[in-house]
């Protein structure tokens, strides 16, 4: 994409979520974190990634609060930092794979964000997380088969993902080549989206 046609999309992007937050949703390895980083920086706004904020708050990674705290404490945590994000306006933001699992932070989410589901395949999403070792960095995916798991894991949250107002496969996208895909996706249909809608 040349430097004109970059700029029309971004400024393109910035007018279709006008003060929305734009929110990165889906399973691990789909490069919410990545991706939000570079669009925020790319589309001229402060990025958050929940991840990040609750291991501030709790002083852990999330590995190690899974590990401590089990999934049901953890998820409360991350509730609560979704509630305080989703409060924000005009930033990227970031979320964890399992977030939209609760009613209460979907709806926060879309009170103010437009939600951007990134998706990718099964076995890119393996290698992108760590291949057979995914296990000792993802709490989820710890045991013999992790692909299996993910693929169990993406069959449950199908729906959930499929909840998200836009959507991007980043399977077969470099960085940059993904960044362009998000900001573009979003000045041609973040405008359509309703405002708190759901």
């Amino acid at each position: 994409m040349g430097a004109t046609a970059a700029a029309r999309w971004r400024t393109q992007a910035a007018r279709a979520l006008g003060d929305r937050n734009l929110v990165l949703v889906g399973f691990m390895g789909t490069g919410k974190s990545t991706m939000g980083r570079a669009a925020a920086r790319v589309l001229g706004r402060p990025f958050a990634d929940s991840d990040a904020e609750i291991e501030a708050r709790a002083a852990g990674t999330v590995v190690e609060l899974f590990a401590r705290l089990g999934e049901e404490a953890f998820r409360t945590l991350e509730r609560a930092v979704v509630a305080d994000l989703s409060r924000r306006r005009g930033w990227v933001l970031a979320t964890g794979g399992g977030a939209l699992a609760d009613p209460g932070s979907l709806a926060a989410l879309r009170q103010n964000g437009v939600l951007l589901a990134l998706s990718a395949r099964p076995e890119v999403i393996l290698r992108r997380v760590g291949g057979a070792a995914a296990g000792a960095r993802r709490p989820l995916l710890a045991g013999p088969d992790p692909l299996g798991r993910i693929e169990a894991l993406l069959a449950e949250r199908a729906s959930l993902y499929g909840a998200a107002d836009l959507h991007l496969d980043t399977s077969g996208h470099g960085r940059g080549a993904a960044v362009e895909a998000v900001v573009r996706l979003v000045a041609e249909r973040a405008g359509g989206v309703r405002r708190g809608r759901g």
